[in-house]
C-alpha cells in the first residue's frame, strides 16, 4: 500500500472518529430553568437575620424577596400602586447601576404619598410613567428579564404585596413568583400596553 492511500485511510478514520466522538458526546441543551415559589408576609413573619443584601438584619421572607430582586440580567419592569420601602428601592437602584434596564410605572397620587421614593429612581435616570386619572392604577407587580430572549428565564412576581415597610413587616400580604410562560406573558403584555398609554412622569420638584 502507497504511502498516500496510507495518509488518506488513516486520515478518513480520524474524521470519522472525531464525528462519531462528536455525536455522542455534544452537550445537550440546558434545560429551562422554572420558578415556582409563594412568600406570605405577615406581621409573625419570623426573628430578624443577618441579610445577605442588606447592612441591617431583615426578616427570611424579605431576604427571598430581595433574592429575587438581584436576579436580573437584561431588564427589571416594574408595575406598583406604592413604593416607600428603603431596602427595595435600594435593590431596584443596584440593578440600574448594574446596567440592567429599569422600567417603572406608578400610581400618581401615590408617587407623591409621604415617604415614597419615586423621587429617588427618577432622579437617578430610571424612566417612570403614569397616568393622570381619577382611576387607580392599583397593579402590584414586576417582570424580571422579559426583555432578555432565550438566553434567560423571565419570571413575574406578583401578588397583594405593595412595597411599602407597612406591607412587608406588619400587613397579611401574599407573594407569587413564578416563570410559566402562561403567566408571565399576560403581565408582559399589560405592562407593555400601560408603558406605552401612560405618559412619562414629569422630573418630581422642578
Amino acid at each position: 500500500m502507497s504511502v498516500t492511500k496510507t495518509l488518506i485511510i488513516t486520515l478518513s478514520i480520524a474524521l470519522a472518529s472525531h464525528a462519531a466522538f462528536k455525536y455522542l458526546y455534544k452537550k445537550k441543551p440546558k434545560k429551562r430553568k422554572e420558578i415556582n415559589d409563594v412568600i406570605m408576609f405577615s406581621n409573625k413573619s419570623g426573628d430578624l437575620k443577618p441579610s445577605k443584601y442588606l447592612k441591617h438584619q431583615t426578616t427570611e421572607n424579605i431576604e427571598r424577596l430581595l433574592h429575587y430582586l438581584n436576579q436580573p440580567r437584561y431588564s427589571l419592569d416594574i408595575c406598583m400602586y406604592v413604593l416607600t420601602n428603603t431596602d427595595i428601592t435600594n435593590a431596584i437602584l443596584k440593578q440600574h447601576y448594574r446596567g440592567v434596564k429599569v422600567r417603572v410605572i406608578v400610581d400618581p397620587d401615590m408617587a407623591f404619598t409621604s415617604g415614597s421614593t419615586v423621587k429617588r429612581l427618577e432622579k437617578q435616570g430610571i424612566p417612570v410613567r403614569w397616568m393622570k386619572s381619577t382611576d387607580i392604577m392599583h397593579h402590584k407587580f414586576c417582570i424580571i428579564d422579559a426583555l432578555g430572549g432565550e438566553a434567560v428565564t423571565p419570571f413575574v412576581m406578583t401578588g397583594s404585596l405593595n412595597w411599602t415597610t407597612q406591607a412587608l413587616y406588619k400587613n397579611w400580604e401574599n407573594l407569587l413568583i413564578t416563570s410559566e410562560r402562561e403567566i408571565v406573558e399576560p403581565y408582559s403584555r399589560e405592562f407593555e400596553r400601560l408603558w406605552l398609554e401612560f405618559r412619562p412622569i414629569v422630573r418630581i420638584g422642578k
